[in-house]
């Protein structure tokens, strides 16, 4: 089954919240929470893989039993043991899991582009997957922080001050990425965009009305990291939960129109 661009949006957003995962403190965090969240990895994974084509299927799964293997050392305390798997888990989804994904689906990653447009799609595939990735990171650690699961307020703080960076590093990206890419030559030759002529596709304002639209809607992303991260700071524990959902909601139907207009 080949559900693109959902497959490719889940990927790197599971893989994203992964690697934020493998970073956090596991001398103060309880292992009950890496082993919970190591098992809903691996259901994701098994997700992409259903989505995914029947030609690199098997990789998914191979990562979503990684994850099952990560969890399982977590649940018998074996907490080194675990972190390795969970490392490796995200290594493999962050890289190789993503780039299956993209080999096979020539639609989303078009071949015979120029090298600089090559490095910008690439680099907002991984900028929209990681939002979403750690707009649940972040949602993660804020609903956690009120229990005994060890994750601080400094914490939550610290990972929610990353989101308005990141939205923003998305929105520069995609709109370089939607001005390289506007028709300024004609229908026939899309890509074939030089420096100069994407400054003057600024310049004229010859950028699509649909690309507007992302780009607003990446403007409201910025506003809700911004405002998921004022209430942190404010030391809320609801405002920060319903802002990082609406992000989550938002930041999913903007990657989604993105993968769809290859942006």
């Amino acid at each position: 089954m080949d559900r693109y661009p959902l497959n490719l949006i889940l990927a790197v957003a599971t893989a994203s919240a992964m690697v934020f995962l493998g970073f956090l403190p596991t001398k103060s965090i309880r292992t009950a929470f890496f082993a919970k969240e190591t098992f809903t990895a691996a259901a994701s994974w098994l997700a992409v893989a259903f989505l995914s084509p029947y030609s690199i299927i098997h990789f998914p799964i191979i990562i979503a039993l990684i994850c099952l293997a990560a969890s399982w050392h977590f649940h018998s305390d074996r907490v080194l043991s675990g972190k390795m798997w969970l490392n490796l888990a995200s290594g493999l989804g962050i890289s190789i899991g993503v780039m299956l994904i993209l080999a096979v689906t020539p639609r989303g990653y078009p071949p015979g582009l120029p090298q600089l447009h090559e490095i910008l799609l690439l680099v907002s595939i991984y900028l929209g997957g990681g939002l979403i990735g750690l707009a649940y990171f972040c949602l993660l650690l804020t609903e956690s922080a009120s229990g005994r699961s060890g994750v601080t307020n400094a914490l939550v703080q610290r990972h929610v001050g990353l989101l308005p960076w990141l939205t923003l590093a998305r929105m520069v990206v995609l709109f370089i990425l939607a001005a390289g890419t506007s028709r300024i030559q004609g229908p026939s030759k899309p890509y074939d965009n030089t420096l100069s002529e994407t400054m003057n596709a600024l310049y004229l304002g010859i950028i699509p009305r649909h690309v507007l639209f992302l780009i607003g809607l990446t403007f409201v992303l910025l506003i809700f990291a911004c405002l998921a991260q004022r209430a942190t700071r404010l030391d809320s524990r609801i405002l920060p939960t319903r802002y990082l959902r609406a992000l989550l909601i938002i930041g999913f139907i903007t990657e989604f129109l993105a993968r769809a207009f290859v942006l």
